[in-house]
């Protein structure tokens, strides 16, 4: 069981990750404090009351370990996020008042909360903060400890300049080491969001045109069933009429797959409802590209399997985004097609290979585009993925992955 939950629970709350490198900055800010004071003490002599700066200090490691048990929780939300950044502040402007005040060159450490604010939280929050940290510099512009240190005049100016040049390294560091990486963070969660707000707009085009095809479906059952009576009783009325027996045979062949058609769509609902079966891969494949060659008799097609293949299940959207990729081909004019499967690493792969016209002519076929995007869409729901590239010589070739654990093994 991991540490922390993958995801900050509510709209408002920060990514995990985001929430992670919060946390983490705060205890380098704990560490710069204690070593901050070490210095005062050990290197130039100073005494500062020590009492109170451990109890601040102290105080501000206690609000990180409750920032990690809220997110060992589940994490906060936004105005919880601020609450803890403005402590922030407020600590080190405690250690600035006991320490000299605004004359203290550690007193630009105030900026760093700020910044986390800005990269982390929303505009308010941030203009917030900059009004709260602006009120505690001016605070302590007038209120603050005078910090006095056995130095000259000159080595007071010195030590000053020393003094401002490390809290310019110290912040840089924590600004690229930290605030760098958590915008990268929010980047890359504003993009994770865009990808489903686009992959939903995608799948509800899709559940529409999936209705309109179900309503197709459900009003070709009657006219078929009268194309089928009337085609019958024409056969019985011209038994053996040489001239229109080759047509009225044709016929029936035609309207014999499009109940075919009917029927499969009446099953996968069924099967849908029951759960799919579990089949071999080689006799999965049979079956559809069986029932597929009814449609393409004069397309040719290699069949390929891997030997020690696991079982899968028979999904729906797996056997139409294979099919989809036959048609392509043949469309193309693809007359020999190859189709292999096999395994890499722990995903299935279907590879479909045809020597058409390549990509410029297949993309130029009927239900390309639309085909395509069913067919990506029903893979993705099953967690795999769908690949199509020229294949060297001519043609394309096309790549179905599924992973195991949807194959059904």
């Amino acid at each position: 069981m991991p540490v922390f939950p993958e995801s900050a629970p509510g709209r408002d709350a920060l990514p995990v990750s985001a929430q992670r490198r919060l946390i983490v900055t705060r205890a380098a800010l704990v560490l710069a404090e204690v070593a901050g004071i070490g210095l005062l003490v050990g290197g130039l002599q100073a005494s500062p009351p020590l009492a109170a700066l451990g109890l601040i200090v102290a105080l501000h490691a206690m609000l990180n370990a409750v920032a990690i048990w809220r997110l060992r929780a589940g994490g906060g939300a936004t105005p919880e996020v601020l609450l803890h950044l403005a402590v922030d502040a407020a600590v080190i402007a405690a250690l600035v008042y006991l320490t000299g005040g605004y004359a203290n060159p550690f007193i630009s450490l105030l900026l760093v909360p700020l910044i986390l604010a800005a990269v982390s939280l929303p505009a308010p929050h941030a203009w917030g903060m900059a009004a709260w940290v602006g009120a505690l510099y001016t605070l302590l512009m007038r209120y603050y400890v005078p910090l006095d240190i056995p130095v000259s005049s000159a080595d007071a100016v010195d030590l000053h300049l020393t003094g401002m040049w490390l809290n310019f390294l110290l912040t840089a560091a924590l600004v690229a080491a930290f605030a760098g990486r958590l915008a990268a963070t929010l980047r890359r969660r504003d993009a994770e969001l865009a990808e489903a707000r686009e992959r939903r707009l995608r799948d509800e085009h899709l559940f529409a045109l999936g209705l309109q095809a179900a309503a197709a479906a459900h009003d070709l059952a009657t006219p078929l069933a009268s194309a089928r009576i009337t085609l019958d009783e024409l056969r019985r009325d011209y038994a053996g009429d040489d001239e229109l027996d080759p047509s009225l045979t044709l016929l029936s062949g035609q309207l014999q797959r499009m109940e075919s058609v009917l029927a499969r769509l009446a099953q996968s609902a069924r099967n849908r409802e029951g759960g799919a079966a579990r089949v071999r891969v080689a006799d999965w494949l049979t079956g559809v590209l069986e029932h597929w060659g009814l449609m393409w008799p004069r397309v040719r097609v290699r069949l390929d399997v891997a030997a020690d293949l696991p079982e899968m299940r028979a999904d729906d959207a797996l056997e139409a985004a294979l099919v989809t990729l036959l048609n392509n081909a043949a469309q193309a004019g693809g007359t020999d097609i190859e189709v292999e499967a096999g395994m890499a690493a722990d995903r299935l792969v279907l590879r479909v290979a045809d020597r058409g016209g390549g990509l410029d002519a297949e993309a130029t076929t009927p239900g390309w585009g639309v085909g395509l995007d069913l067919a990506r869409a029903g893979l993705e729901r099953l967690g795999g993925g769908l690949e199509v590239a020229p294949r060297p010589g001519g043609g394309v070739v096309s790549s179905i992955r599924i992973p195991v654990r949807e194959a059904g093994a």
